[in-house]
């Protein structure tokens, strides 16, 4: 009895690899969709739509973008995590997705443990812009001067437990200060009063800085937010450079497919990624939008979305952040 299990056993084992192996032999043979968990026309959106056109030119398949928004990006995740595991459905996990565990105690999926990571598909960091009339000409003198005065600077968000906020937050932790947090219903409307003066400063995306302060407006560039100096902007010194050492917040993007999907269906999909990363065209397509491509293997991305899990989890329960 005992050998006829054994047996079998090897048996089904044999026949599902002979399976997985037919279907990576044939994949893609079908249309794969990409989900994006927030609107169209917002950032996410659009970098995925540049992906998937690029995509469905090297892998010969169309690639269809779904976005299913809501819930912070947890509707959409839900939904691919719970999907058939065999690579024609993706979903685009950025920073926000190692922040969800932490945000939301109810989540119906863990991304480390249901998610199998495809790519990166790009990076933007951030840069800590403040208003010209705050009367601190650097880094070293803003964060003098909010020692000087706690609570005396404060510093807009896109509303609680949005990317800049939770960014700032661990920037309050490094630096030893106490820079109040106001937050709003996007970034826009943030970098609004940053150029007022009604907020002390923010931390917004290097495309969107960039063009507010090129503009003229009323901001003076501290930092970049990212581990080194961007290639989008060179000269300027990251916060890592002039002090908290140590201190990041990028931004970064990638596909992830369900946990389950054949690792040869996820080595296809991961050469396809890195090879449309070096298209020109997406690359100067990306530059416009102020993002990076960065390629990756399986298990660096692996090693990155465990790490910023844990990274950002740490954050959100030091400062006791909260969805509202």
């Amino acid at each position: 009895m005992r050998t006829n299990k054994a047996i079998c056993a090897i048996v089904t084992t044999a026949a599902a690899l002979c399976a997985n192996t037919a279907h990576s032999q044939n994949f893609p043979s079908q249309p794969i969709r990409i989900v994006v968990p927030f609107s169209p026309g917002g950032g996410t959106d659009t970098l995925s739509r540049i992906v998937a056109q690029h995509l469905s030119i090297e892998l010969k398949q169309p690639v269809a973008i779904e976005n299913k928004p809501g819930a912070g990006g947890t509707l959409g995740g839900a939904l691919v995590a719970k999907a058939p595991a065999d690579g024609y459905t993706l979903y685009v996990a950025s920073t926000a997705t190692a922040m969800t565990p932490a945000l939301y105690k109810d989540l119906s999926y863990e991304p480390i443990k249901d998610f199998a990571p495809v790519a990166l598909i790009g990076t933007t960091p951030f840069i800590l812009v403040m208003n010209k009339n705050v009367p601190a000409v650097s880094l070293g003198e803003m964060i003098a001067l909010a020692k000087a005065k706690p609570g005396g600077l404060s510093y807009g968000s896109a509303g609680f437990a949005s990317v800049n906020h939770v960014g700032m937050e661990l920037f309050n932790s490094m630096a030893g200060v106490d820079i109040m947090h106001v937050p709003y219903k996007g970034s826009s409307a943030a970098m609004v009063d940053v150029i007022g003066g009604r907020v002390s400063m923010m931390m917004d995306t290097i495309g969107s800085a960039t063009q507010h302060i090129k503009s003229g407006n009323n901001l003076r560039a501290l930092a970049a937010t990212s581990s080194k100096r961007s290639t989008l902007a060179p000269d300027l010194p990251t916060v890592s450079e002039l002090g908290p050492n140590g201190y990041e917040l990028t931004v970064w993007y990638g596909l992830v497919a369900p946990k389950g999907t054949p690792e040869p269906v996820l080595r296809i999909l991961n050469a396809a990624v890195n090879k449309v990363l070096a298209n020109p065209d997406l690359r100067e397509r990306y530059t416009s939008l102020g993002t990076e491509p960065v390629s990756s293997t399986l298990e660096s991305f692996a090693a990155l979305m465990t790490s910023e899990e844990k990274k950002w989890s740490d954050v959100i329960v030091g400062a006791g952040i909260k969805t509202q």
